[in-house]
């Protein structure tokens, strides 16, 4: 088959090419005044309207961990989080599913711009990095009233951390090489000062996963080496703030991703070549102008370009999606106790796919909508509320809304929300080849939630009930002639309790922290539009009940080091109920010590260690399609 990342598409970078690509870049925009980003002393009504939108809403914040490279966003939230993450090997596919709302209604937002794709509705967690320094922020609960379509069981936040004022110039770089053939490489560079500030940062990662595992649909159980299974994948990152003067200021953000991956095959199946590349370009930019102390217009201009090619039996189809955005936004707060926001929010998307009815055309859809918040504060606590209508192309939208909010009982804090949601029909759903139905509804449903949170200098914890309402779920089932189309099928009601806790200690030289967390889900179709049979009550196909973790941080001086161990409970591979894939366990280990201490010289120098998989634990996220058994990484990084 020859090299498989020949097959990158023609423009990809090389390595070499990459770095030596963004040391270019970085020099050219040496020149400019040095910068602050998102850790500035904003305005006070930036800080209140984020809040506001996080009114009454459970949110899990990631916390740092000793880690210098660049992790994917499925693995941070495979390690410790409620949200079940479903890979199908190793750097390939993994999807999101928030409190057994599935992944087309889970979205994940970068830098204040949806990556849900407008062909299929679904993020890759696996192709979206985290940065060392980047936050990440998970949302639960329905959230349509202040994010649009597809946010039904939460939302996934990820921000890009930025320079600090006047921080003059940083930089960092790194390499990592693990198993199974795996190689990284990350630099970053910037500049920072009074008025204008910008930062560069890139990276590479390839791994041939071609990992042992016990292939039990054979006889004998026999030691099986993945096959097909090689990836690389490189991301440039570029952004940038100008502070105007005293009322203006201007920012943007850059992403251009390229990754080529081959497809594994299940247990099942014989391996053959397949393939599939990935490209990606998003761009931002953003006008904050402060009318007055306690007031802000927001203007952001937004353009996203994804293709994926995928190949099979020596033919390549290729799907293409694009969507230009524009928003403008007014917030104001008055009298300390009272914020408004009022704004418009237009889109305009496109796609195109060799499987549409017409593959030489670009499928539309205009999206329009109007939003307002309102939040009172008040002295022990706060109540807002948000209203949304939307208008999409050929598409009937409900009007939506959310009321939350969070006030002092007792010891702890009691916090709330109430919301109604919906989820539009992707263009595969609509406009696939002899399959696709035009005539699809809009999912609609209600989300709410009640927890209380408890915190000290020492302990904090939290307990939440919820529950989901999704109606018109659409999901893709055969009909009389056993051909696959997608339809309207069925009503969900997801349910379930969350806890979590984290002691913090203290202990001579050393500190750290012990945190668990465990979530129960009962997510059962409760009504059955269709003729499939056998699926009512029955709990969704993929959705455990019981997800659990538990972690241990620790430092001393320049050491620090983490074990996160995950829980996932059996799952039901069939939506019948019939066929049950077992629970399993995970733990990792991630360990890194400094050099500053020993040696001015040495300042800026870090070495680290991984173990993934760490008790060697073999299991399935997906039914037949294996992940690998212990695995290591190590890192050395230099920061300036």
């Amino acid at each position: 088959m020859g090299q498989p990342w020949q097959k990158i598409p023609p423009g990809g970078l090389s390595p070499a090419g990459l770095f030596l690509l963004l040391a270019g870049m970085f020099n050219g925009f040496c020149g400019l005044q040095a910068q602050s980003d998102s850790l500035l002393i904003l305005p006070e009504v930036l800080i209140r309207r984020q809040q506001a939108e996080r009114n009454g809403y459970a949110i899990w914040r990631a916390d740092s961990l000793p880690v210098n490279g660049v992790l994917s966003l499925s693995e941070r939230l495979f390690w410790d989080n409620f949200v079940d993450i479903r890979p199908n090997a190793p750097g390939t596919l993994a999807t999101a599913s928030i409190r057994g709302a599935g992944p087309k209604r889970s979205p994940v937002l970068w830098n204040g711009l949806p990556l849900q794709s407008a062909m299929h509705g679904v993020v890759d967690l696996a192709l979206i990095p985290i940065w060392p320094g980047d936050r990440v922020e998970v949302r639960y609960g329905g959230q349509s009233a202040a994010q649009s379509s597809g946010s039904m069981g939460g939302s996934v936040i990820l921000e890009s951390q930025t320079l600090r004022q006047e921080a003059g110039f940083l930089g960092s770089a790194a390499a990592a090489a693990g198993s199974w053939g795996r190689v990284e490489n990350m630099l970053s560079s910037g500049y920072a000062g009074e008025n204008v500030a910008v930062e560069i940062r890139a990276s590479w990662q390839r791994s041939n996963n071609d990992f042992l595992y016990r292939n039990i649909t054979q006889i004998g159980k026999p030691l099986v080496r993945q096959a097909n299974n090689f990836g690389e994948k490189w991301d440039i990152q570029q952004h940038s703030q100008w502070v105007i003067n005293r009322k203006n200021r201007l920012k943007s953000a850059f992403w251009s991703q390229r990754a080529f991956r081959e497809i594994p095959p299940t247990m099942t199946q014989v391996p053959i070549e397949t393939w599939q590349r990935d490209r990606a370009t998003r761009a931002v930019v953003t006008w904050d102008k402060q009318q007055r102390t306690n007031s802000l217009w927001q203007t952001r201009v937004a353009w996203l370009d994804e293709g994926i090619y995928y190949y099979l039996y020596g033919k390549t189809d290729s799907s293409r999606a694009r969507t230009a955005l524009l928003s403008s936004e007014y917030s104001t707060t008055l009298r300390q106790q009272f914020f408004f926001k009022t704004g418009l929010n237009a889109q305009q998307q496109w796609a195109n796919a060799d499987g549409y009815a017409d593959s030489t055309r670009w499928y539309g859809q205009a999206r329009l909508a109007a939003y307002a918040t309102g939040e009172r504060r008040f002295k022990s606590g706060r109540l807002s509320l948000m209203l949304r209508q939307e208008w999409a192309q050929e598409q009937g939208v409900p009007f939506t809304w959310s009321a939350g909010g969070q006030f002092r009982l007792g010891s702890g804090q009691l916090h709330f929300h109430l919301s109604r949601n919906f989820n539009l029909p992707t263009f595969n759903d609509r406009f696939w080849n002899f399959y696709g139905r035009p005539g699809l509804k809009a999912e609609r449903g209600y989300s709410s939630e009640l927890g209380w949170k408890y915190q000290n200098e020492i302990f904090s914890g939290e307990v939440s009930v919820f529950q989901i309402l999704m109606d018109n779920w659409i999901d893709w089932q055969p009909g009389t002639d056993g051909i696959f189309r997608p339809y309207n099928l069925k009503k969900v009601w997801s349910r379930g309790v969350a806890w979590s806790g984290a002691w913090h200690w203290r202990l001579g030289r050393w500190q750290g922290r012990f945190s668990g967390r465990y979530q129960y889900v009962k997510a059962t179709n409760v009504s059955v539009y269709t003729a499939e049979q056998g699926v009512l009550n029955k709990q969704l196909a993929y959705t455990p009940n019981h997800t659990g973790a538990i972690g241990v941080h620790v430092r001393r001086g320049s050491f620090t080091g983490a074990y996160l161990h995950q829980f996932t409970g059996p799952r039901f591979a069939t939506t019948d109920n019939l066929e049950i894939l077992r629970g399993f366990q995970t733990g990792n280990l991630i360990l890194r010590f400094g050099f500053a201490g020993l040696s001015k010289k040495l300042t800026g120098l870090t070495l680290g260690v991984r173990v993934e998989n760490a008790w060697n634990t073999p299991y399935q996220a997906l039914l037949y399609r294996p992940m690998p058994g212990r695995g290591w990484r190590v890192e050395c990084s230099y920061t300036w």
